[in-house]
């Protein structure tokens, strides 16, 4: 019985104190690596949340960029003067070359999103490699650059994470999600999406479905009357690099 009411505790009240996900808070190795420290951030460079002392959210978008449904997340971030990051698609950043300089030219950050949104768990290290080059090279002839990774379905292992080192770049998980593919009551979910976010919370969302375009400005006025700023992935990452274990893609920067 008591074994039962701990496991309540953690499913019903730990997600709300910590900011952290109830996935994650089950999970063997958060516990690991929180007893190394490495919970925010571990030594391969795999982001979990930002400094959980600052009243600071991530705004993420991905599977852009679209032609119909990016144009007007931009063009709110810009209104409520946000900025964020977007996680694109290399097929989509092929066809799209313009969308990812308009982002760029706005602001915000740009990350990999693997080249074709298949999952990088079934590839070998070398495939997953080529899929972060592939993008790469699509980027440069853009004309932009891309400073961080996050895997299709937030599905990594050790091969993703070695292939995502030898780029050098962040491994970006997130804090928040669930975001409704088609929504019914759009309030109800950007309230509930709103107070899960916590101080350092990295929040998935995606600039391909119309209904997040529409919620977004009541989304950014929940999260600022809750006390939030905004901040984009690589400042998330410069605010926890000054810490005891700083990943090792930073380090060979120094």
């Amino acid at each position: 019985m008591d074994a039962l009411l701990c496991l309540l505790l953690v499913c019903y009240f730990l997600p709300e104190l910590t900011g952290e996900s109830r996935e994650r808070l089950l999970s063997a190795e958060y516990w690991i690596q929180r007893m190394r420290g490495e919970h925010l951030m571990t030594r391969e460079g795999v982001l979990w949340r930002g400094d959980p002392r600052v009243p600071v959210v991530a705004l993420t978008f991905d599977d852009g960029p679209d032609p119909e449904t990016t144009p007007r997340i931009l063009d709110i971030l810009r209104q409520e003067g946000v900025r964020a990051t977007f996680f694109v698609v290399g097929t989509k950043l092929k066809r799209y070359p313009e969308l990812a300089r308009r982002i760029a030219a706005e602001g915000h950050a740009l990350g990999c999103h693997s080249y074709d949104h298949q999952r990088q768990t079934n590839l070998t290290e070398e495939q997953v490699w080529r899929q972060i080059r592939d993008c790469q090279v699509l980027a440069r002839r853009a004309g932009v650059q891309l400073v961080a990774y996050r895997p299709p379905y937030l599905e990594q292992n050790a091969t993703v994470r070695r292939a995502v080192q030898r780029w050098q770049m962040p491994l970006v998980m997130a804090t928040v999600l669930g975001e409704a593919e088609h929504p019914t009551r759009t309030h109800a979910w950007v309230y509930r999406y709103a107070r899960r976010a916590h101080n350092g919370s990295i929040l998935l969302l995606h600039d391909t479905y119309p209904h997040t375009a529409d919620a977004l400005p009541e989304l950014i006025r929940a999260l600022r009357q809750r006390g939030f700023e905004f901040a984009t992935v690589p400042e998330m990452v410069r605010q926890l690099s000054d810490g005891p274990h700083p990943p090792t893609f930073l380090r060979s920067h120094e």
